[in-house]
């Protein structure tokens, strides 16, 4: 035996009811197109002026597996709006699309997140104060590079790697990185 519970509201009045909401949301969303006047030429001209251009630039997807897919940024005024995969090549044997993951393709939001850093910074209080002051991009090349130096000169080269997955490392992955040569 089972137990129903007993339904304020039929099935069939509720569809009737949801047409009808539909309805109506309808007619009041249209009224609001009624007495809207053409742009003016003057309109007209500073729409147009605010127009911009979209400019496609050619990337690469760099997020560690290594594939390094072909990425199609679309931008305006120096902004990301979207991401597409490679699409010129065909279907056909010899020709592939290199097609990048979903992973690739939300790079942009990476890119563009408000926590990322887009300048160097350099720690000026004590380690774990959250202490930094932006540096230039010379200076912080130099500080890296002698460090490297410093650090190579004095423990050797097995004291220098890169490490896989530690970050956005696909663009040295390579043998030179691992073989650590001492020429």
């Amino acid at each position: 035996m089972t137990k129903t519970k007993k339904r304020d509201v039929s099935r069939r009045a509720f569809v009737k009811g949801s047409a009808l909401a539909g309805l109506g949301a309808a007619v009041l969303g249209s009224g609001a197109l009624f007495g809207c006047a053409p742009k003016s030429e003057e309109e007209a001209a500073q729409d147009a002026a605010k127009t911009v251009e979209e400019k496609i630039v050619w990337t690469h997807c760099a997020v560690n597996c290594g594939s390094t897919c072909a990425l199609q940024c679309h931008v305006v005024d120096g902004e990301i709006k979207y991401i597409e995969s490679d699409n010129t090549g065909s279907s056909e044997m010899g020709q592939p699309q290199l097609r990048a993951c979903l992973r690739g393709r939300s790079i942009r939001r990476w890119l563009q997140s408000p926590d990322r850093l887009n300048y160097p910074m350099k720690r000026v209080g004590k380690r774990g104060e959250g202490k930094f002051e932006q540096i230039s991009w010379d200076e912080a090349i130099d500080t890296i590079a002698s460090e490297l130096k410093r650090i190579r000169e004095t423990y050797g080269d097995e004291s220098i790697t890169v490490h896989y997955a530690s970050g956005v490392s696909s663009g040295l992955m390579g043998n030179a990185v691992v073989n650590r040569s001492s020429t």
